[in-house]
């Protein structure tokens, strides 16, 4: 709640309450003189403004409730988004072959699966990263629609971007992943860079989410493959 509006609620609050007073020592004053309908009418206006005080004190409780709840739900929001963001950036990083953790667009693509060989080796081991990015991002959308409008936005719009970059990646792994022509990897090509330029959306759709720090890496503007023309 801002700090400008957290005391507003105090002032039909202060303002009833003061006119509650005045009338219910009317109706006394009204009540003393012997005049029993007038000091009826004056307390029964006393309840009425009484309750407006009861409803302000009561508006306000629940909009810190309210308040505290989009708090936790934010917090419990953020770790997901941050990890889910930083996937999806570490995805672009690594599709520019001129910085030191890029390369080809075949190795770029073999990252984000488990090879079938560690699969016959690691039984039950660890998931592909792809799989780990797709639970993130699942999982952010379920925590954002806790949080409000503004956070199930843009969760929607990280989790689309995902999916499209997700299917183009299935895919490419099921036509190239092993060994296949030159000219049928070439072609390929530009379909990955259309994958990882919606993972940067992606990225960029987390950020009001889980905010990037000073300290995270760059992203490259304009990444390219060491193979990619």
């Amino acid at each position: 709640m801002p700090r400008n509006t957290k005391t507003l609620w105090l002032i039909p609050a202060v303002v009833a309450g003061g006119f509650t007073f005045a009338a219910l020592g009317i109706g006394v004053w009204e009540l003393y003189c012997g005049k029993n309908i007038e000091a009826a009418n004056w307390v029964m206006a006393a309840g009425g403004l009484g309750l407006i005080v009861f409803s302000s004190v009561q508006l306000h409780r629940e909009a810190r409730r309210e308040a505290d709840r989009l708090a936790a739900a934010r917090a419990k929001l953020k770790p997901a988004a941050w990890l889910a963001r930083r996937m999806c950036e570490q995805g672009v990083i690594k599709s520019d072959g001129r910085g030191s953790s890029g390369g080809t667009m075949k190795g770029w693509l073999a990252n984000w699966y488990t090879s079938p060989k560690a699969r016959l080796m690691e039984v039950g081991g660890s998931p592909a990263r792809l799989d780990v990015l797709e639970e993130l991002m699942r999982e952010t959308v379920t925590l954002a629609a806790e949080a409000g409008e503004t956070d199930v936005n843009a969760a929607d719009r990280a989790f689309n971007a995902f999916i499209v970059a997700a299917n183009i990646l299935n895919e490419l792994n099921a036509t190239v992943g092993g060994a296949v022509d030159s000219l049928v990897y070439d072609a390929a090509i530009p379909s990955a860079r259309r994958a990882a330029q919606h993972l940067a959306a992606a990225a960029l759709a987390l950020v009001p989410l889980a905010p990037r720090g000073a300290e995270e890496p760059a992203v490259p503007a304009d990444p390219k493959f060491s193979d990619e023309r």
